[in-house]
């Protein structure tokens, strides 16, 4: 207990698990990383069992006429497959979006035409608002860091009083994207030795050159995590008849964010995504991640620059 004084008013409180400086900056963990790839070795041990996400979510973004808001039902898998059920006016009308990584299909209900072209940032931004490619984005929506190609190359470590590991990572190239992670011990495993802790991503920025002549690509914030459990099987529409869908992965609980908020400057795109449901390693019907289109209905080519 510490008893501190403030005007004519006494204060008490107590002094939680994780410990503070008196400059009120947070101490790290009883026992830290000792390298950047120690860091990120515990981050993708955290979810290694973990392939994808679903759930409902409410997206709130920036638009050319202010913010607007929308329901999304989710269903992400990794690397790059998503699907976005919408039920609010963001892409034209309300409808559904779909990608499997190499083709984009989104359905129009407010034009009554379908959206089909190649998944480049730029066509799933127009459902996600966020121009990244789908490979950075859908790993973020279940707390994971971007996917890199290649060997990943772990530049350096170092703890922030904000109550974070600041750990640099990159895939070695001049061009490539350097990531800046924000990675925290869960609280349940902040006093076990690094080695048994399970980590969260708190944030992710990606930075575009080096030094004084780095520019920020994007930022990512993650809060309110929460255990998060498998989702169950998908029980056939016609018992009998309809095959159940087991889920993608195996019987987890790992802590995910269920708010995550994006910003990409140079694109001027700043969105929130908040979960109101949300499961892991969900079933993956065929067909899962492309559109069934109907006879009849138009078909515009999406292109975009």
């Amino acid at each position: 207990m510490v008893t501190l004084r403030a005007g004519n008013s006494w204060l008490f409180f107590t002094i939680a698990a994780l410990p503070l400086l008196a400059c009120g900056s947070t101490s790290p963990p009883p026992s830290q990383f000792p390298t950047a790839e120690a860091a990120v070795t515990r981050l993708d041990a955290t979810f290694a069992q973990v392939s994808g996400v679903t759930g409902k979510a409410a997206i709130d973004y920036l638009g050319p006429n202010g913010r607007v808001h929308a329901e999304l039902a989710v269903l992400a898998s990794g690397p790059a497959n998503l699907r976005f059920g919408v039920t609010a006016n963001v892409i034209g009308g309300a409808g559904e979006v779909a990608s499997d990584g190499k083709i984009f299909q989104a359905e129009d209900k407010g034009a009554n035409k379908y959206l089909v072209g190649p998944a480049k940032p730029c066509n799933i931004a127009r459902i996600t608002q966020v121009p990244l490619p789908s490979e950075e984005l859908l790993p973020m929506l279940w707390g994971m860091r971007p996917k890199i190609d290649g060997p990943i190359k772990c530049d350096s470590i170092e703890w922030n009083g904000d109550g974070y590991y600041k750990v640099m990572m990159s895939d070695g190239s001049k061009d490539g994207i350097a990531h800046e992670l924000h990675i925290a011990p869960t609280p349940g495993t902040w006093d076990k030795p690094y080695a048994q802790q399970n980590v969260r991503l708190l944030g992710v920025l990606g930075w575009k050159g080096s030094g004084s002549d780095s520019e920020l690509v994007y930022r990512v914030t993650m809060k309110a995590h929460k255990a998060t459990k498998t989702a169950p099987t998908m029980i056939g529409d016609t018992p009998g008849l309809d095959p159940d869908v087991p889920p993608s992965g195996p019987d987890v609980t790992v802590e995910i964010p269920w708010k995550i908020h994006i910003e990409v400057p140079a694109k001027k795109s700043d969105v929130i995504f908040e979960y109101s449901e949300a499961a892991l390693n969900p079933p993956l019907p065929e067909g899962a991640f492309h559109l069934n289109l109907m006879p009849g209905v138009p078909v515009e080519r999406a292109d975009c620059e």
